[in-house]
């Protein structure tokens, strides 16, 4: 893999590293200079907040690029609008219109319906990966610091920040750029391990480590079979809404 291939996959993680430790930065300051409370979630809330529109249009850049390359068009004949055709195309039939609008309907209603088994799926896993790793009695041998400092901040930040901007903002750098960027030099199962391996190495610690591991797999996965990007991203925030409800309960 050449070093322009390579820099290509680590600009979305280095984008978004740099962003969160520029906002931990400064809040650390803000909270040593002027005494003001310093908040994990709220770093988490700001930085991805700041990485959204940046990853946003990247990943709306890597989806332009991938359609005018099926197509065959370059990115400035897209501008002008000119394209070479053999000749003019007629217009559907009525018949072919009714028909196309019921198969989007049938799309629409499959695609709810699986944006809805991925939110839930979301929160399953959660607790039944939560509860093997209570059985193995983990977090006696290590620390899960970072995860209680998130879950000890107000219920409100959390589910923004934690619940709803951390996934969307996760699923644009690992799945939307990183993986999707992958699968142009590795084949599905490849990518799936490489950028979850990437996923899980970026929590931090071993404990958030192990359980993003098989969560990236499964968001991977969803992303190549759902095809949209939506489908991921219901898939976490399920996930980690979950883990600051059963974090409630348990108290």
């Amino acid at each position: 893999m050449s070093a322009r291939k390579l820099v290509s996959l680590l600009t979305p993680l280095l984008l978004h590293q740099t962003v969160a430790l520029a906002v931990a930065f400064v809040l650390r300051l803000c909270a040593d200079q002027y005494g003001l409370p310093y908040d994990a979630a709220l770093v988490v809330l700001i930085g991805n907040l700041l990485v959204l529109p940046i990853a946003a249009w990247m990943h709306w850049r890597d989806s332009r690029r991938a359609v005018l390359s099926e197509t065959g068009r370059s990115e400035k004949e897209a501008v002008s609008g000119r394209r070479a055709v053999p000749g003019m195309q007629s217009l559907p039939e009525r018949k072919d219109c009714e028909s196309e609008a019921d198969t989007r309907s049938r799309l629409t209603r499959r695609q709810v319906l699986f944006g809805a088994i991925c939110f839930i799926g979301g929160g399953a896993l959660n607790i039944a990966w939560s509860s093997v790793l209570n059985l193995l009695q983990l977090q006696e041998h290590f620390s899960n610091q970072v995860q209680e400092q998130l879950l000890a901040t107000s219920l409100l930040l959390q589910i923004v920040g934690l619940g709803i901007a951390a996934p969307i903002a996760e699923e644009l750098i690992f799945r939307g750029l990183t993986y999707r960027r992958m699968r142009q030099f590795f084949p599905v199962w490849m990518s799936a391990v490489l950028s979850a391996l990437l996923f899980a190495v970026y929590h931090g610690n071993p404990i958030q480590m192990i359980f993003a591991f098989p969560l990236a797999i499964v968001l991977a996965l969803i992303y190549e079979h759902g095809k949209l990007f939506i489908f991921p991203v219901l898939f976490h925030m399920g996930s980690n809404l979950t883990a600051i409800f059963l974090q409630i309960l348990l108290r």
